[in-house]
C-alpha cells in the first residue's frame, strides 16, 4: 500500500527538461495524482472498515449487507414538515406519493476517480509522446549552472545552427500539438468532467455549492443536510425473501455508509479544485491565443530571460521567425542556463545583423 503513492509521486518528479508550463503541470499531472491518491484512500478498507453496515431484525443479516451494497440503497423524499419524523436526511417513514431516490452510484466512486485521473493525465501523456524528448536533446547538457567553456561553446553553436535552419513547418507542428493538449485540458475540465459529475452524482455542482456555502457560516447542520443529498451517511434498504407458503416477505433495513463520511469531504475539496482547474484552463487557452495573435507579447516574454538585450534587438531576432520558432526558443529559455541563453541570443542577433548586411549588399 505504501509503495503505490511513491509510484504516483514519480509522475511529479522533474525531468531533464521541463516540457510543461506550471498550469499544464497542475491541471494534468498534479490533478491526476490527487485523484489516484483519493482512489487509494477510499479503497483502504483497513482504515475505514466495510463500506456498508445494515441494521435489521431479520435472521438474514449477513446477506443483507451484501444485498444492499450490490443492489443499492434509497432515500425517502422529504419536505419541511417531514423533517421531525426523520432520523437522518431521507431516512424516515415511507411515502407513497413520491418515488424513492435510489442510490447506486457510490459503489462506483473509486472506479470513477481512477478513470478521471487517467482522463486528466491524458493531455500530459499525449504531449510527452508528441514532444519526443526534443527539448531534452537540445538543452540537457546546458541546464546546470556551471558548465565548461568547451561545452558552452559547442552546444551554443549547435543550437544556433539548429535555430538558424528553416524548420518553420516542424516548429509550427510542435507548437500546434502543445496547443491541442491545452485545448484538451479545457475540454476535460469544462465539458467532460463538469457534465459527467453532474449526471453521475445527480446535480453535484449545484447541490455541493449550497453545501460549501454553509461552511462560510460555520453551520455544520446545514452542511450535513446538503452534503447528505449526494453522500448520505444513512439510507434505507428493502430486502425480499419468501415465506413458508411462498408469499413475499419484506425486510426493512437501516444502513450506515461509513465511506460517505470521507467521500463528502474529498468531493468538497474536488469541487473547489475542479472549479479552479476549469478557470485556469480557460485563462491559459485565452492567453495562448493572445500569444499567437500578438507578436509583441512574445518579445516581452523572451526578454524576461534575456534582460541584457533591448526590446528592439529581440524584435529583430524574432522578426522572421514564426510562432512555432518562438515557442521552441521560449521553451529553451525556460530550461537552459541563463548565461548560456543570453550568449545564444547575442549570437542570434549577430547572425540577423549579418544577414541584413548581406541582403542589403545584394540589393
Amino acid at each position: 500500500m505504501i509503495s503505490f503513492p511513491k509510484e504516483f509521486i514519480k509522475c511529479l518528479q522533474a525531468k531533464k527538461a521541463n516540457i510543461y508550463d506550471v498550469i499544464f503541470f497542475i491541471h494534468s499531472k498534479l490533478t491526476a495524482v490527487i485523484l489516484w491518491m483519493f482512489t487509494l484512500l477510499l479503497s483502504a478498507k483497513q482504515y475505514f472498515g466495510d463500506p456498508i453496515e445494515c441494521m435489521t431484525d431479520s435472521k438474514f443479516k449477513n446477506y443483507i449487507h451484501s444485498y444492499c451494497w450490490t443492489m443499492g440503497t434509497f432515500l425517502i423524499p422529504s419536505s419541511t414538515d417531514d423533517l421531525r419524523n426523520e432520523i437522518a436526511v431521507g431516512v424516515g417513514p415511507r411515502r407513497f406519493d413520491k418515488e424513492n431516490v435510489n442510490l447506486r452510484y457510490y459503489q462506483w466512486v473509486v472506479v470513477v476517480l481512477l478513470l478521471e485521473g487517467l482522463l486528466f493525465y491524458m493531455p500530459a501523456f499525449l504531449w510527452e509522446i508528441w514532444e519526443d524528448k526534443r527539448l531534452e536533446q537540445l538543452c540537457s547538457a546546458v541546464v546546470a549552472p556551471l558548465i565548461t567553456i568547451d561545452e558552452h561553446k559547442k552546444h551554443k553553436n549547435l543550437i544556433k545552427a539548429y535555430l538558424s535552419k528553416d524548420n518553420r513547418n516542424t516548429h509550427q507542428q510542435y507548437a500546434m500539438k502543445y496547443f491541442i493538449c491545452e485545448f484538451l485540458n479545457l475540454m476535460i475540465s469544462q465539458i467532460g468532467n463538469t457534465i459527467f459529475l453532474h449526471f453521475f452524482l445527480d446535480g453535484f455542482w449545484s447541490k455541493y455549492m449550497k453545501a460549501l456555502y454553509t461552511i462560510s457560516f460555520n453551520n455544520w447542520h446545514l452542511w450535513n443536510q446538503h452534503s447528505s443529498q449526494i453522500f448520505p451517511k444513512m439510507a434505507k434498504c428493502t430486502f425480499y425473501t419468501y415465506g413458508p407458503s411462498g408469499s413475499i416477505k419484506i425486510h426493512d433495513a437501516l444502513c450506515m455508509l461509513p465511506l460517505n463520511v470521507l467521500n463528502e469531504k474529498l468531493f468538497a475539496f474536488l469541487w473547489i479544485w475542479f472549479a479552479l482547474m476549469s478557470i485556469l484552463a480557460a485563462q491559459k487557452l485565452i492567453y495562448r491565443l493572445a500569444l499567437i495573435a500578438f507578436p509583441t507579447m512574445r518579445v516581452h516574454l523572451i526578454r524576461i530571460n534575456a534582460r541584457h538585450m533591448v526590446v528592439q534587438d529581440i524584435r529583430q531576432i524574432l522578426a522572421k521567425k514564426c510562432y512555432g520558432d518562438w515557442f521552441l526558443l521560449y521553451k529553451l529559455s525556460r530550461n537552459v542556463n541563463p548565461h548560456f541563453f543570453q550568449d545564444l541570443m547575442s549570437e542570434l542577433l549577430l547572425k540577423e545583423k549579418r544577414d541584413v548586411v548581406i541582403e542589403f549588399s545584394f540589393n
